[in-house]
């Protein structure tokens, strides 16, 4: 039996009311409070008799507050979960819920049928067990990865899948309150993909790359050409083809991605989606003159997206379709606090199905110091060689006897400056830019002390000797 009580929003009502029920020896299991007006309290007894009922009901009626007593079929919770699953039993498209592991909280029918299990046994499971292609791990864990159109295969049948992130309502945005998503999964008929859609992949949101991915995914939505910058190897084709997923047109749209440099453009585009054009800086003067009339004749439906390498200058016919909405991209050098982040979600997704490879701190620290001038092309590469050299030696963890040894040297521009000066006043004309440029991001002397883990004083000596003590006196 269920029963609502009307009553007063005071403290200490709900330990008056439940006290009758003890008295009475009355089993509660569950219960609710709310209602539309918040004036609500919902209690189950599956035990309570009907002569029970009518044994509590006026003891009820005489606590201070209550104004209404009666018996109801079902708690709200309980009929908006019949109801929603009424709803999703009659949906003939796969549709599931998960959790923030990655284990399945509740499906439909028809995604138990597209498993292969049934629906009882669905619960519980491991979303990877069922998609091992998919970065479930990186999809949970933030919102700037893919959501719409994404291509998966279930026991051999094509499917577009959408992702939609359940987020907490008193923390939005935030990446604490993602609670897991739930996710729909679109059959896809026989013959209908005719161009060959590109993997998608969830976005590393580490350090200064946050604020590129939190821009990707404002952009995403938006229907102007956008134009990803970035040094070689920094992830513009990666942001390009998230920049597609991400977007309501994956939905019901195709993405169509072209090398630039490499053959001729099509002679027609697709209707709807997303079109990648890769390298634009690739294209000769006269081949960007040539794209940009193609591109001002594209569909309405259809969307450029363009990469192009940072420092490079395009044609302004083609710089104008791309005016209007742009992302750069840092490089890794300028994210060393973040390097053995990268290097971790690296091995997690290069990694063997056989094994799991870790990477300790000494080794994380080294790869810290590095410039990486082909960015992740260059690290991606030397991270596999020391997998490699871990693998041989039987070991679990990569460490620094793995990592490849390193001929780099930085390229200093100290010719132009060093002219006449001795040792000693080229390394003072360093070490006072850098400080000049530390004590922007760090205020105060103590701050830029254990920046630079030397002492206070010593901080405030160098300071003094380059005339910078005044412009921070504390």
């Amino acid at each position: 039996m269920r029963v609502e009580i009307t009553c007063a929003n005071r403290v200490g009502i709900l330990h008056e009311i439940t006290e009758i029920f003890g008295d009475y020896r009355i089993n509660v299991t569950s219960g609710e409070l709310g209602g539309d007006s918040g004036d609500k309290v919902y209690l189950s007894a599956p035990g309570m008799l009907a002569t029970q009922y009518r044994a509590i009901e006026q003891p009820l009626l005489r606590v201070p507050g209550v104004q209404r007593v009666r018996r109801i079929a079902l708690i709200p919770s309980e009929r908006r979960h019949f109801e929603l699953d009424t709803l999703l039993r009659h949906v003939a498209e796969p549709v599931l819920s998960v959790d923030r592991e990655g284990r399945v909280v509740a499906a439909n029918l028809a995604a138990a049928r597209a498993f292969g299990v049934n629906l009882d046994r669905v619960p519980g499971l491991q979303l990877q067990r069922f998609l091992p292609l998919l970065q479930v791990a990186e999809l949970l864990r933030d919102f700037a990865v893919p959501r719409y159109g994404m291509p998966v295969t279930v026991r051999g049948r094509a499917y577009r899948l959408e992702w939609s992130p359940i987020a907490l309502a008193d923390m939005p945005g935030e990446v604490e309150s993602l609670a897991g998503a739930v996710l729909t999964m679109q059959p896809q008929a026989p013959g209908e993909a005719a161009i060959e859609l590109p993997k998608p992949v969830a976005l590393w949101d580490f350090d200064r790359r946050r604020e590129s991915c939190l821009q990707l995914q404002e952009m995403a939505a938006l229907r102007s050409p956008l134009l990803i910058r970035g040094e070689r190897g920094t992830g513009k084709s990666t942001f390009a083809t998230a920049a597609h997923y991400l977007s309501p047109l994956a939905a019901t749209g195709d993405c169509l991605c072209l090398q630039m440099g490499e053959g001729a453009l099509p002679q027609a585009w697709p209707d709807r989606g997303t079109l990648i054009l890769d390298d634009l800086h690739r294209l000769s003067g006269e081949g960007q003159r040539q794209l940009a009339r193609r591109l001002r004749d594209l569909p309405a439906g259809l969307r450029p997206v363009g990469t192009c390498e940072q420092g490079r200058a395009l044609n302004p016919a083609l710089m104008q379709i791309f005016s209007e909405l742009a992302i750069t991209l840092p490089p890794l050098r300028t994210m060393r606090p973040a390097v053995p982040r990268f290097a971790r979600a690296l091995l997690r997704e290069r990694q063997r199905d056989d094994e799991t490879l870790g990477l300790d701190d000494a080794a994380g620290k080294r790869l810290g110091r590095g410039d990486w001038p082909d960015n992740f092309h260059g690290f991606g590469d030397h991270l596999q060689a020391a997998a490699g050299h871990c693998r041989r030696r039987a070991g679990s963890t990569i460490e620094s006897r793995d990592l490849p040894q390193v001929d780099a040297r930085p390229v200093l521009p100290w010719r132009d400056w060093s002219r006449d000066l001795s040792y000693r006043e080229i390394m003072d004309k360093v070490e006072e830019a850098l400080l000049r440029e530390l004590l922007t991001e760090h205020r105060s002397t103590r701050e830029l002390a254990r920046r630079l883990d030397i002492s206070h004083t010593a901080v405030a000596n160098k300071l003094r000797k380059y005339g910078l003590y005044r412009r921070n006196p504390k």
